[in-house]
Parts: structure tokens; sequence; C-alpha cells
């Protein structure tokens, strides 16, 4: 999915980090009975073997340029869409704070 948690969720504000899709497309189905049953799609543009590399990401149409997102984000549903390349944008993701 491309998605992870270092501190498997135990923080006091939960957030997920980035890594390489496998899938093109995933859809998270969000469980009406804990988080109102929305739908969390990943869109991995070009995704490849050799396309590994974030170039770009929007979260529900916003720009994002950090390696991470609240877990609140997610659990309201909604769309992350990543650009995939073959090389590094090395001036993707440096903010810490999305």
């Amino acid at each position: 999915l491309g998605l992870f948690q270092m501190d498997g969720g135990a923080s006091t504000e939960p957030y997920y980090e980035l890594g390489s899709p496998r899938f093109e497309k995933s859809t998270i189905h969000l469980s009406d009975k804990y988080y109102g049953g929305n739908t969390f799609v990943i869109k991995a543009r070009n995704a490849s073997k050799e396309n590994k590399y974030i170039q770009s990401a929007t979260l529900n149409g916003k720009k994002l340029n950090s390696w991470k997102f609240p877990q609140k984000e997610l659990i309201k549903g909604g769309e992350l869409i990543l650009e995939m390349g073959s090389e590094p944008n090395k001036k993707w993701g440096i903010n810490q704070n999305p």
C-alpha cells in the first residue's frame, strides 16, 4: 500500500509514513462501526518495479510536501495520489509537517 506507522499508531497524534506502493490503486474500506463507512483510495501513478520513488503527492486534492500525514486524515476517507518515478525527487518530502 505504501503506508506504514513506525509507532504502531500508539502516539497521541498518530501518522502514516509514505513508502513505495506495489499497486497502482488500493481502496481501504473503513468500518462504519468506527470510521463512518468511508473509503480511502491510494493511487500510485506509474508504479512499477523501476518507478519506486515518489515524485509528488496530493492528499484530498491538496499538495502534500511531507513524507507523512496524520491518521485523522485517513480515517475521514478520501484519496492519496502519488506520482511515481525511477529516480528520487530530492525536492519532494523534505518538509516534516504535512
